[in-house]
């Protein structure tokens, strides 16, 4: 994922809106209008702007409004547009008709009395340049992907995945990992410093629980590393003798008080359990190719201390029935500081972390990849990092990239039949062993020759791409069923439809026999030349990914880049079926094509984190 100085991509809609804007400030008398223009998926222009709909809906009934349909607003705006070199035409298109109206302003329209008039909806239809997408693809053929967009250069911190230690993690945990890992690829492909954080729930009374436990399971445990690999057993065991033993639950709670007050047996007892619980959730990181740093509860220990006083101190804090708290205008829930008892809450651990994260590690932009359910706390954190004076919007920016649950293929919750959560290993067994079944099928099929090194690692790359690429491609903030046969259709969007494009295109260059050197020749002494319909729709398709993470940065919304790669997979196949290669007298151009859609679904495939295979 190499980056470029030079800016080959641009928003082009964005640039669009910009000289829509400008006609439209001539055309007409209002200053403050924005227009909308998105690109057009009906085919029938590449961009599409419904301003004259808008602007005819807000003044006809005006008086002095001399436009009798939004037709003629249309015409207005196109006569006052100046094309720059990338526009080839502006046309009006009826889009729909509206049911008959009165006209409102008969005299206007040059009748002398009332009548039903048809009232017809408009949009301009914009059409790119030819040859400025020509240019345009061989500037990123020849010098790379490099993106003009504002989201560059910033300091950015984001918290993911976050399992709880002694516990494994489950596919509760999924949808955080995969979500936070594809952010921070984006962010950083764009320059970005990002620090990719691990907030562990490595502290807490759990801890005195787990420690007496370990303490009477094996009691030479500092000379003597008992094998707990199996934490999920190991942590119910503790926590049936908390429930069940009051002499055990008093011990496990002194247990806690020494470990916060930096007993050694205890500390040491702790990190042996850290340990190796950050064994089993790197195994996991591994498969998924994951990179995170590991910042739990406990580093910020501390700090919360020390952060109720000063708060305190600085007249923030108030008394609420015994607890200390942060109220904020607009919420009647307070931001807990300090409980009633004393103790310090999760609320002054992710306020502590907050501060540190502003103030200390100067990051400009900080996003948290937490469950839906988890909002109102994340908005009370935001809200009490600006009353602290921490979090000044628009110099900093905070977001809660919320996401919904991941339900059964039956539309449940997904756990096990004793009601425990599934485990994520055991998810990522049953994706990988689909995909090698998947694999070998087509390899049957196709009379492909396959040894066991490729299957093992072939089944890895599409099992666990599938699983990335199904839980990206939704919207982030609904609930999906996860469902393994939908995940590993080869007809439809997912994972393993775009592999079998990437490997077709793979394929084109061994039937043609064209190297790779062959294509840097070609890239140096030849040009794209779009002849048909089926090209220039592809090529836009494949210069437009400015636009897409544009607003999938503005949005935090992974889908728009899966939809992305999925319409480029899609056009290269209308594209793959219409505009032969071989014996064609545009060979090289459609070569050049074909290499440019490789380039931009492997670039795809990088910033989702998903490993194509080589053959499918």
């Amino acid at each position: 994922m190499e980056r470029t100085q030079k800016k080959t991509l641009t928003n082009i809609s964005k640039s669009v809106t910009n000289l829509m804007n400008k006609a439209i400030r001539k055309a007409f008398p209002i200053p403050d209008f924005n227009s909308i223009v998105t690109w057009n998926n009906t085919g029938t222009s590449d961009l599409s702007c419904p301003s004259a709909m808008k602007i005819y809906s807000m003044n006809s009934k005006k008086e002095g409004f001399i436009f009798p349909s939004s037709k003629e607003v249309a015409q207005e705006i196109i006569a006052n547009f100046e094309k720059d070199g990338f526009i080839e035409e502006l046309i009006f298109s009826q889009q729909q008709t509206g049911p008959l109206k009165e006209n409102p302003n008969p005299q206007q329209h040059g009748k002398g009395k009332k009548e039903k008039i048809e009232i017809a909806n408009f949009f301009i239809d914009i059409n790119l340049n030819k040859e400025w997408v020509e240019k345009t693809a061989m500037d990123v053929l020849k010098n790379g992907v490099s993106l003009d967009t504002p989201h560059t250069e910033k300091k950015v911190l984001v918290d993911f995945s976050s399992p709880n230690i002694a516990k494994e993690m489950h596919v509760g945990h999924l949808r955080s990992t995969i979500l936070g890992d594809t952010i921070c690829r984006i962010l950083e492909y764009l320059g970005n410093d990002v620090m990719r954080i691990n907030h562990v729930g490595d502290w807490g009374t759990q801890f005195g629980m787990l420690i007496a436990h370990l303490e009477d399971s094996c009691a030479n445990f500092l000379t003597e590393k008992p094998d707990i690999s199996d934490l999920e057993s190991f942590y119910k065991a503790a926590k049936k003798r908390f429930d069940e033993e009051p002499d055990f639950m008093k011990r496990a709670q002194l247990k806690t008080v020494s470990l916060q007050t930096g007993d050694a047996n205890c500390k040491e007892a702790w990190i042996f359990i850290c340990e190796v619980s950050r064994r089993e959730f790197n195994k996991i990181y591994e498969r998924l190719d994951i990179k995170l740093k590991e910042v739990g509860e406990s580093f910020y220990d501390p700090l919360c201390r020390k952060l109720a006083e000063d708060l305190e101190k600085s007249g923030l804090v108030v008394l609420d029935q015994g607890a200390k708290v942060l109220r904020m205008e607009g919420f009647k829930i307070p931001y807990m500081i300090v409980k009633t008892d004393g103790g310090l809450t999760y609320d002054t651990t992710d306020l502590a972390a907050l501060n540190y994260r502003l103030n200390e590690l100067k990051r400009d932009w900080v996003i948290y990849t937490i469950g839906s359910e988890q909002e109102l706390h994340m908005k009370l954190l935001f809200k009490a990092g600006e009353l602290c004076g921490w979090h000044k919007p628009p110099q900093t920016r905070l977001d809660h990239m919320a996401f919904g649950l991941m339900l059964s293929a039956e539309g449940k919750k997904m756990a096990t039949r004793d009601g425990n959560n599934i485990k994520l290993v055991n998810l990522l067994n049953e994706a990988k062993a689909r995909a090698l079944k998947e694999i070998k099928s087509r390899a049957e099929e196709n009379k492909l020759e396959v040894d066991e090194e490729y299957l093992e690692r072939a089944s890895s790359n599409l099992g666990y791409s599938a699983v990335k690429y199904f839980d990206l491609k939704q919207n982030r903030t609904s609930q999906y069923k996860f469902d393994y046969s939908l995940m590993l259709d080869p007809r439809g969007n997912t994972a393993v439809y775009l592999f079998y494009n990437y490997v077709r295109i793979i394929s084109v260059f061994k039937k043609l026999e064209v190297s790779e050197k062959d294509i840097e020749e070609l890239i140096k002494t030849k040009s794209i030349i779009i002849t048909e319909k089926k090209e220039k729709n592809l090529l836009i398709q494949l210069i437009k990914l400015n636009d897409i993470i544009d607003e999938l940065l503005d949005d935090l919304a992974i889908n728009k880049l899966t939809d992305y790669v999925y319409n480029v997979a899609v056009k290269f196949a209308e594209f793959y079926e219409e505009c032969h290669i071989s014996g064609s007298e545009h060979r090289d151009s459609r070569i050049l094509i074909v290499e440019l859609t490789r380039r931009m679904m492997k670039l795809s495939f990088d910033l989702l984190g998903l490993k194509p295979i080589e053959k499918i």
